[in-house]
């Protein structure tokens, strides 16, 4: 079943490697002037690093971390996928996390069931909240469905979304 994450507000969540986290957004919110999308969704981990941000914007989605002890700002290094024209209205956005050889693995970020960018984790440790903000005066969706799924529990055509050996 899933759980409502709404606009400026946070929930826990409890997801390590090997399980898939499923956003379906809710009602999209169009203030009136709102220049374009803009919104964000955070993982945080035990120590309130944000071990994933992923940014909409109208014509492309960004990716970051940041950590929240660091002798810099903090913020690694910013990465973006072009939506080549694509709406993100009604998009359902899937973030697999994943072990590999790196030291604290992966998040394969899909769209509708399409992978679009696999993020290396910089910061130790699973997530344990979500948070989903809307930036003032732009568009986005009311709030998200969230669920978290082990990856057994996929039906085969999911999992093959997930690429070989997952």
């Amino acid at each position: 079943m899933a759980t409502v994450l709404e606009d400026d507000k946070n929930i826990p969540l409890n997801f390590p490697s090997g399980t898939i986290l499923v956003l379906k957004p809710q009602g999209m919110k169009k203030p009136d002037g709102a220049r374009d999308v803009g919104h964000d969704l955070r993982l945080f981990n035990e120590t309130d690093d944000i071990l994933l941000k992923i940014s909409f914007h109208t014509r492309r989605i960004t990716f970051k971390d940041y950590a929240c002890r660091s002798l810099g700002d903090g913020w690694g290094k910013e990465q973006t996928v072009d939506l080549k024209g694509r709406s993100m209205e009604g998009v359902k956005v899937s973030v697999h996390h994943y072990l590999t050889d790196s030291k604290f693995g992966r998040y394969q970020i899909l769209l509708d069931g399409i992978t679009v960018y696999h993020f290396d984790k910089r910061l130790p440790g699973p997530a344990i909240r979500i948070s989903y903000f809307r930036m003032a005066g732009h568009c986005g969706p009311s709030s998200w469905d969230v669920d978290l799924y082990q990856i057994d529990d996929l039906l085969p055509e999911d999992r093959l979304a997930l690429g070989p050996g997952r």
